[in-house]
């Protein structure tokens, strides 16, 4: 797609038109001044039969469209839009352990389970950090790695949507996701690098503990930012119900602290999506770049255009074409 940086140039175009008709039977001293190869063009054109064009003519015409676009400063786009790298990086880690089937969150008016509610928030988190690049990581008895940290955003979206209480194993392993992610950040260039865990739990599997995974994110400058899920509810007794109560606060706290990042509670569906509101500000870019379409200047081959046109219409051969 051709686009102009000044197309007010373009009105131009009917210039030499209005000239023609301007200067049409006034007399020979007021009439404007032309090229003698452009006047014999034009009296060919006017005196010569049918609708033939005269060579001439149209070569003088083609290189002047060349001299108006190219002062109209021509843009070829190269492609599609193109969002700046951030210099950010990020690794959600996210708990799919038994618990997170538990239904204290109310999602489009109805009650629904963590998970659920957590892709639902999370995936809109993820749509918004353009020019970042982030990967996933899914974490039960173990934690894998169910995304590549790149800038595939809708890649990272799919692999979260298609993610299933469970199928890493029903208890949580809070360390190795941590520690896991870290590995994916700790060796990345990107200027800002997190960690966003998420969990409803407390530590009760794997061999790395929270806090050694923390110390390593600190002294390799990656913050962890830790939000806890989970509803305080109340049985039909009134009594109250806690259905967090395996969640172990202290050690989220302190994953955050260690590191420089910060914890969130998520009681409900709305305190989750502030939650991410509030990552998302924390880890902004510096001084974001707006998205662009690459492009390619034509302005040099309008001007090429414009120089061979005037030069065939000039030259001898262009008066033999035209007898």
């Amino acid at each position: 797609m051709v686009s102009f940086g000044f197309p007010l140039a373009l009105l131009a175009l009917p210039l030499p038109v209005m000239l023609v008709f301007w200067g049409h039977g006034r007399e020979a001293a007021e009439a404007p001044a032309l090229p003698p190869a452009l006047s014999e063009a034009l009296a060919a054109a006017s005196t010569g039969a049918g609708t033939r064009v005269s060579p001439r003519l149209l070569l003088f015409a083609l290189a002047w469209l060349c001299l108006v676009a190219g002062a109209a400063q021509p843009r070829l786009a190269l492609g599609e839009t193109v969002t700046p790298a951030s210099g950010r990086a990020l690794a959600l880690a996210v708990d799919l352990s038994g618990s997170m089937e538990r239904r204290d969150f109310v999602l489009d008016g109805a009650a629904s389970d963590r998970l659920s509610a957590v892709k639902a928030v999370a995936s809109a988190f993820i749509e918004k950090r353009q020019g970042d690049r982030i990967g996933l990581v899914l974490f039960g008895d173990e934690a894998f790695s169910a995304s590549p940290v790149s800038f595939d955003r809708s890649a990272v979206i799919h692999a979260l949507n298609e993610s299933a209480i469970g199928m890493a194993g029903r208890t949580t392993a809070i360390g190795e996701a941590l520690g896991l992610a870290i590995v994916k950040l700790r060796d990345d260039p990107a200027a800002q690098r997190a960690v966003v865990l998420l969990s409803d739990g407390t530590n009760n599997s794997g061999s790395v503990e929270p806090e050694d995974a923390a110390r390593l994110a600190r002294d390799n400058g990656i913050r962890i930012h830790a939000i806890g899920l989970g509803s305080v509810r109340q049985a039909d007794d009134g009594s109250p119900l806690d259905p967090s109560a395996d969640l172990d606060e202290a050690t989220l706290k302190a994953v955050s602290d260690i590191s420089g990042g910060q914890f969130f509670r998520a009681r409900t569906l709305e305190e989750l999506a502030a939650a991410y509101e509030s990552i998302d500000r924390m880890e902004a870019a510096q001084a974001a770049a707006p998205p662009f379409v690459p492009e390619r200047d034509l302005t040099a081959l309008a001007a090429i255009g414009f120089i061979l046109f005037m030069a065939l219409a000039m030259a001898p051969l262009g008066r033999r074409l035209s007898a």
